[in-house]
């Protein structure tokens, strides 16, 4: 994506405005930073909290898709975004200790609303559970598979056909 954005502007993949290349400088001088400060085990530590947050970040950003799509139109492009293509989570301490990351479906819709105002809707798809539940139970595939694929189809009954394309 970055290099196609480069390259509407003229620019090739590999230059010094490639906003990918300098994110991983920045990590990369991250590393050397703990490195220098703490020795090697400055380097574990801060390659090892890179992967966990990676790592958490796939399964939230996989517990709040899971299973929905938008429909592609008539003219070959996909409908708008709007709540209803994520998962919502309503839940108190979710909302206090995630900043209302689980009103994940008004992020989608109106991108530029804040954090502090994003809404619940009960027309989104909502999760079971609030998300450290969610993300101990994506962990396990069976039984996230046991809990969430009925609600996906639940959610898209009448639709069958969605489920298949």
């Amino acid at each position: 994506l970055e290099a196609e954005r480069l390259k509407r502007k003229g620019l090739p993949a590999l230059h010094w405005r490639n906003e990918l290349i300098w994110w991983y400088a920045i990590s990369a001088l991250f590393l050397l930073g703990f490195s220098l400060a703490f020795g090697w085990l400055g380097a574990i530590f801060f390659l090892g909290q890179s992967v966990m947050a990676f790592t958490l970040l796939e399964i939230v950003n996989y517990v709040e898709h899971y299973g929905l799509h938008r429909r592609r139109l008539d003219n070959g492009r996909y409908e708008r975004t709007t709540p209803e293509h994520s998962w919502n989570s309503n839940f108190l301490l979710t909302n206090l200790f995630l900043f209302h990351l689980q009103r994940h479906s008004d992020h989608h819709a109106y991108a530029k609303r804040r954090y502090q105002v994003l809404r619940h809707y009960d027309s989104s798809p909502q999760l079971p559970n609030g998300y450290a539940g969610m993300i101990v139970l994506a962990l396990f595939p069976p039984l996230w598979r046991a809990v969430m694929d009925p609600k996906v189809r639940a959610y898209y009954a009448g639709e069958e056909y969605q489920l298949t394309d």
